[in-house]
């Protein structure tokens, strides 16, 4: 479920989307943003999710949380794909 606007934290919801929403899909639902931000937050969380994936590919200790950021950056571009493709 979508928070409420004057519970969105826009800052927050922009420049660190992982800790303001449950998942990706509730970026897409929230209706306190423009298209852009939420594509622009999605960005920010996909780059996140990307850097944790690739520091366990270098060898680096991720606590087994590879299949969780696997399939959440799989979940982010599907988003991303969709609200991209979206009618204004």
């Amino acid at each position: 479920m979508s928070k409420k606007l004057v519970d969105l934290n826009r800052e927050r919801a922009l420049y660190d989307p992982e800790s303001e929403f449950n998942s990706p899909c509730d970026i897409a639902k929230e209706v306190g943003l423009t298209r852009g931000e939420k594509l622009a937050a999605l960005q920010r969380w996909s780059y996140s999710v990307d850097r944790r994936l690739a520091s366990g590919y270098e060898g680096m200790p991720t606590n087994g949380t590879e299949p969780r950021d696997a399939e959440l950056f799989r979940n982010i571009e599907l988003t991303r794909e969709y609200l991209e493709h979206e009618s204004p």
